[in-house]
């Protein structure tokens, strides 16, 4: 799974440029850490993706005034953020979003989680998941009169890029920071595998965010 694809979907998510990538950063640095403890019945790209939107719900859950000041963001600031290679006026329309909406929105219809999956990802319950994506298809602005509201909006999913090149060189700043990590390691070999372990642990104690469980149809 590229970098591309993880950052486009850090960016659907935060709507926010700069911390799309970081969190695209954190993300494949936890996956390259945790390497050893990858299952060989799950996709690797749908453990990646598990990865990241567990990062960046931790992120919302310690950074909580920081997130509701984004929601605050105008529409005019979302759009300067956006990739200017991004012409898609549908992409637009979804980083527009309030946060819950954009979240259930892009989680169950761009990446296809289950409504089981997404409430548990979210700590929802399934009526107020169906809720929040009917208020989503509403801030959409879908034509109110389609034969299939699945099919337009299937159509449009399908205009979006598979793939959103983030502005600066995400991979050469990963290299430096696992490097800057072999070094230490090497110098001080009673710590090997031991932060890996310990983040499994971490995030093995919250189950609604179990994504090492998680295998995506």
């Amino acid at each position: 799974m590229s970098v591309g694809k993880v950052y486009a979907l850090c960016l659907r998510l935060l709507a926010d440029q700069e911390l799309a990538e970081k969190l695209t950063v954190e993300a494949f640095l936890i996956t390259w850490r945790n390497i050893s403890f990858f299952r060989e019945d799950i996709l690797f790209s749908s453990w990646l993706t598990g990865i990241t939107t567990h990062e960046i719900l931790e992120w919302m859950r310690n950074n909580e005034k920081k997130w509701n000041n984004l929601d605050q963001i105008n529409i005019h600031h979302i759009k300067e953020n956006l990739n200017p290679k991004i012409v898609v006026p549908f992409e637009f329309n979804i980083q527009s979003l309030p946060s819950e909406e954009r979240f259930v929105f892009v989680l169950h219809d761009v990446e296809k989680y289950t409504e089981d999956e997404v409430a548990d990802l979210l700590s929802i319950s399934k009526n107020n998941f169906k809720e929040i994506l009917e208020k989503a298809y509403e801030l959409l602005k879908l034509p109110e009169e389609i034969p299939d509201r699945e099919v337009y909006i299937n159509g449009c999913l399908s205009s979006l890029p598979e793939v959103i090149q983030p502005e600066h060189d995400i991979w050469k700043y990963i290299f430096t920071v696992l490097n800057k990590e072999q070094i230490s390691t090497a110098n001080n070999p009673d710590e090997q595998h031991n932060k890996p372990e310990e983040e499994i642990k971490r995030q093995g104690t919250k189950k609604k965010f179990g994504f090492l469980n998680w295998k995506k149809k």
